[in-house]
């Protein structure tokens, strides 16, 4: 079982995309700034910056704590949009 706020972190990654998900897309109030770093710490989230733009996902074990479904489609459909784009230079 883990905490509330890390839990309302989690779930706030995942109803924002779950994986690359811009940090900008995500309100996280003041009073979850710690559980943000908790869950960083825990593995349960990543934070990659891309282009100069902080991006969340989360990992494996994020997705258990929460029991929620890896949303493989849009995953792999980002990837493929991130290929084309490397592909034709943009």
């Amino acid at each position: 079982m883990i905490s509330g706020d890390l839990q309302r972190v989690l779930e706030e990654v995942y109803r924002a995309g779950a994986h690359r998900v811009p940090a900008d897309d995500i309100d996280w109030p003041q009073e979850l700034h710690a559980a943000v770093f908790r869950a960083l710490n825990m593995q349960y989230i990543t934070r990659r910056e891309i282009d100069g733009s902080v991006r969340f996902s989360l990992t494996q074990a994020g997705y258990r704590a929460i029991d929620a479904e890896v949303p493989w489609g849009r995953i792999l459909r980002q990837r493929m949009r991130d290929l084309m784009r490397m592909a034709t230079g943009r």
